[in-house]
Formats: C-alpha cells, structure tokens, sequence
C-alpha cells in the first residue's frame, strides 16, 4: 500500500489532519483485524480532535466486543457504553448528550460493530466529524470483509489499492494537488497510460488533474475531447468501458470511441464520482495500446472513485472563497425556498413579505428617542452665613422640605459670647454719655454717643448672625445634595455651601438626542417621557430650547435638549432618568424603521467614493 509514495516529501497542511507516517505504514500492513482497528481507531482519532475516550467493538465469534479503546488499556464509560447500546439496537448513526458519536459498522446490511467517540465538549460541527467516520468506516468495512473472506484475493487487492490512493491524496494540501497525487498513484497501481479526474461545473465536466502533469492546457483539443467523454460517463450515472465488454451493462460509448480514435490507446475507463445520490465528478483511465482492464482494475477503479469523491468534495469546499461560499448557501438557501418542501421556511418569508408591503403603504407616527433625566426648574444654593461650626443636621439628600423647615444649625456659641460683649460695651458707652451730658461736655458727649451707636450696631449684626444660624428652607422644595451626618462639629467658612435645592412640581427634562436625529427637533414639539422608576406612568413634555453644544457619549455625538413637564406628580424626583419620545409627524412605517439604514448607507457612500 505504502508503494509508489514519496516519503522524503515534505508534509503540507490540509483541511483533512495529516496522518501521522508510522501509523499509516501500520495501518497498510496490518492484517490481523485487531491490530487493524487498533490502528484504524488510532487514525480516526487523529482526524476528529481530541476525545477524551473512544471505542471499537466489533462482531465476533465470541458475539459483541471491544477490539480496541483509547486510551489504550481503558474502558468504556458508562455513557458510552449506552451510546453503543442505543446505536446497535436502532441499527443506526446516534448522538449521545452532545457529546457522544457512535458510527454503526455495516457490511453487506448487516450490523458487525460500532465504533464511539466520547468528546470533553460537544463538538461544534457533528455532520464534520460523521462525515470523516462515513469515509473512514469503508476502510473498517474492507477490512471487516477481508477477515471475513480471507480467501478473497481480489477483495484485498483492491482495499490496498484504495488505500493508496487515498494515502497520497490526504497528504496533498488542496484539491489540484490532491486530484493529481490520486491519479498518479492510481495510474501507477493499475499501470495505466493515463488517469484523468475532473468535476461538474455548471452541467459540463471539467478537467482537475491528469497523472504525472502538474500544469495542463484545458484549451486543447485532445482536453476538450476526454472532457466529453467522462460528461458521457455522468450523463448516464454509470461507469462506461471502451470497448464494452459482453455481460456488462449496456452504455453508451460514442465519444470514447471518438477520443480513442484520436491516438492509440488501449481500454478506456471512466467511473463517475458519486457523493450521496449525485454525481459530482469522473474517473477516467486509459491503458495502453494492446492493453485491456481486467476485473480487479474494474473493482478497484470503482471502488477508489466511491472512496476519493467525499474526500476530495470536502477539499473542494475548503478551497472556496469566501465569497464563493457565500453566493453558494445563498443559491441553496433560493432552492430551498422554491422547490418543495420546508414549509416553515416559505411561511417566514411569506410574512415577511406582508409586512414590508404593509409597511410600504401604511403610515405611523416618527417619534425620536432620547435618553433624558429629571433636573430641578431653579436650583438654589444654601451657604454658610459666617466662619463657624456644623451644629447640628437635619436632612440630607433626597429629603423633602417644606418652607421654613430647618436644615441645619451652625454653633453660635461664639457668638453669644461676643454679643454678650458688645451689650456690655454698650452700656458702658451709655453710661460714659450719661455722664458727659451731666458734665455739659460736648466734646465727650459726641464722642460717647458714636460710641454707643457703633456698639449698638455690633450687637444688632451678631444678633442677626445668631438667628441666620439656623438654615431653613426658603420654599417647598427637595434636597437635591447636601449631607451633613458625617460633618458634625466640622468647620465651614463663611459662603460655603451646604446644601442645594430644588423646588417642588417644577422640573425641566434633559434630553440627550443622536446627531443624526437632531434636525427633527423643533421647539415647541411635544412628547412622552417614561421613567425607570415608574414603567407604569406617562408624562407629556415639551421641547423649550436646543443647545448648541455636542457631547461625545458612548462613541457617538449627542446634542442636549431641554424641555418642561406639561404635567407632574408627587412621585417625581429631580435625577430620575428614563426615555423620552418626541413626536415629529407621520410617515410611512417603511421609512421609520428603514431611515438609519439609510442614513448609514449614505454616509457610507460618501466615505468611500473619491
């Protein structure tokens, strides 16, 4: 198996992992059934990732049982254990927990074993990994038949043959090189003068790889000629043979015949590729002159085309673009949606239909939306009247005040003290006037009474001071900042505020509206505003005044917009935020929802275009 392959070649990367080369030199010269699966299982392994445990039990003399596990030396686990139940009985592929594939071994439709694959994690594409166990299980199938009929020269021929060609092929790194590596082996194992392999492009066959030619011309006649004959194999679904033999199948083989007129030739084959149900491609082999197939070639040509086809379909599909694999689900997806079947998905897109044609003719209210917050109409500060100490506090934030309600109390203890002091001067001064005008000095006289009156004037402000002491609310209003709890005995110099408010049932509404948004707005436009706190209540507000500034919030410009609340409640607070509507006019529906998309794609536009 292992002949005929390049094994200083350097190993390439490809969709389908790279066989480690001492398992594949095992896995091509085991014949004992055991070892074979212990290999077999190794390279299955190998290809899907790394499962925690796996598996092989196949049919016996001794009935139902493991032949290999891995790791070696362990045991099924008992969900796996119940996966292979489970997939025996039902006589059929199964997906345990997500976690848990088990492929049903058939031969000849009857079940000879399974093999299970239990994973860390549910593997992200199942129908990938199945897809590597459906070509992988032919080669446990062959060896399953080979142990069967061990006299069945012919049949391990021809498995050691597939073998090797899909060997040299999986080490390629894309399709041309798999493609020609296949047929070069494949020329090679059947000494054929030339092994052609191509795929169906839009109803017409096209030339992939030809043995021993790296680089060919698709444009000359002798191309365009086999092209056609292997479009006579497809046509047909059935492999055609130059010339037909007695017994076989009956097929048409004009353009054979024409390609093998063209220059001499032996026997001409071609096989077409088959993946599931539909034809995808052709094998084509030619002897050479005098040369004639014999039936081990038949079987092995149709057995190698059966084997290489979902191998080189999944390189196919691995080698696309990007886009290319993007216009091909979007064609699937329209004949899905065509032709019969998936009904659930022809409801979806008949209801979407109805709703874009409703929405082309039926008109809405555009409103814009814009996250907003509650501030107090006036804010009013509240200041230290003089240098002093916190006394006593009583609201903080939050509370609600009514007019004349103290807030807070500074200590005036010092100012007792220094009223005390000026009433005592005062008298004095009184006294000393007292006492110049029974002495009929005039002189004295002036001078005690601007005494008594600068005295007098003293004590007059520190009484003042002293009843400023206390602050109290100049209206109905609510503490919007201002704690004092924590500052007990602080000093506070004289203008420092202390606490500000707002008052009751007069707010204005901030509104923060997208840039894009903002030549909608116009004063006077009225609204909704529904705040997080209260989902279950409505407040109608009005736009009084667009700033001109633009704030930069969440990566995007925002322009402040204020406007009043037509109405109020009780349970409004200043800082409460919520979404305020601002109804603009009506429009059609369609271009309500579909306006920032065009918005977008316009500006896009104009990004890119010189």
């Amino acid at each position: 198996m292992a002949e005929g392959r390049d094994t200083t070649e350097p190993r390439q990367d490809a969709e389908v992992s790279v066989l480690d080369q001492a398992l594949w030199s095992r896995f091509s010269e085991d014949r004992d059934l055991r070892d074979f699966a212990r290999v077999w299982l190794a390279l299955q392994i190998r290809q899907l990732g790394t499962p925690e445990r796996a598996t092989l039990v196949l049919e016996t003399a001794q009935g139902m049982i493991p032949v290999a596990n891995w790791p070696k030396d362990s045991r099924a686990t008992p969900d796996l254990a119940n996966g292979i139940e489970e997939a025996l009985d039902k006589e059929r592929d199964v997906v345990s927990g997500g976690r848990i594939l088990v492929k049903v071994l058939t031969v000849d439709g009857e079940v000879m074993g399974a093999a299970a694959f239990e994973f860390s994690t549910p593997p992200k594409d199942p129908g990938h990994a199945f897809r590597v166990l459906n070509w992988g299980i032919g080669w446990l199938n062959a060896a399953v038949r080979r142990d069967l009929s061990l006299s069945d020269r012919l049949e391990r021929e021809k498995q050691a043959a597939v073998l090797d060609v899909l060997g040299a092929a999986l080490d390629a790194a894309d399709t041309r090189a798999a493609s020609i590596a296949a047929a070069t082996q494949l020329a090679r194992r059947l000494d054929c003068a030339q092994v052609a392999i191509g795929f169906l492009r839009r109803r017409r066959v096209r030339l992939e790889a030809v043995s021993d030619v790296a680089d060919f011309r698709m444009d000359s006649l002798f191309s365009e000629k086999l092209a056609q004959a292997m479009a006579e194999a497809t046509d047909q679904e059935g492999t055609v043979l130059h010339p037909r033999r007695e017994g076989m199948a009956y097929a048409v083989t004009t353009l054979h015949a024409e390609l093998a007129r063209m220059r001499a030739t032996g026997d001409l084959l071609t096989v077409p590729l088959f993946l599931r149900d539909r034809v995808i491609g052709a094998l084509h082999l030619e002897k050479r002159p005098g040369e004639a197939f014999d039936d081990l070639d038949l079987m092995i040509a149709e057995a190698t085309a059966s084997a290489l086809a979902p191998m080189l379909d999944e390189k196919r599909r691995a080698d696309r673009s990007a886009l290319r694999i993007g216009a091909a689900s979007l064609w699937r997806q329209v004949k899905r949606l065509l032709g019969p079947g998936y009904i659930g998905r022809k409801l979806v897109l008949i209801t979407l239909a109805v709703v874009i044609a409703f929405s082309a003719i039926a008109r809405g209210d555009y409103r814009v939306a814009a996250e907003s917050e509650v501030q107090g109409l006036v804010v009013r500060s509240l200041v230290s009247p003089f240098d002093g100490n916190v006394a006593e506090q009583y609201v903080r934030a939050g509370d609600v005040i009514r007019e004349g309600e103290p807030l807070a109390r500074l200590d005036e203890r010092d100012l007792q003290i220094e009223l005390l002091r000026w009433r005592t001067d005062l008298s004095r001064f009184e006294g000393e006037y007292d006492r110049a005008l029974g002495e009929r000095n005039a002189a004295a006289a002036r001078i005690a009474q601007a005494e008594v009156e600068q005295a007098r004037a003293k004590a007059t402000l520190v009484e003042r001071q002293i009843a400023r002491s206390a602050l109290t609310a100049p209206f109905d209003a609510i503490v919007i900042e201002g704690d004092l709890s924590q500052s007990i005995g602080r000093a506070v110099r004289r203008g420092e505020e202390l606490f500000q408010i707002a008052p009751l049932e007069s707010y204005r509404v901030s509104m923060e509206v997208d840039e894009a948004q903002l030549d909608d707005i116009v004063i006077g436009q009225t609204g909704t505003l529904v705040l997080s706190s209260l989902p279950d209540q409505s407040y109608q507000v009005e736009v009084t005044r667009i700033t001109p500034r633009l704030d930069a919030k969440d990566g995007k410009n925002i322009a402040m917009i204020e406007g009043r609340l037509l109405e109020t409640s009780p349970q409004i607070r200043p800082g409460m935020r919520g979404i305020a509507k601002v109804d603009v006019e009506e429009r059609l529906l369609i271009r309500v929802w579909a306006q920032p998309m065009i918005d977008w794609i316009r500006l896009a536009i104009w990004r890119w275009t010189p």
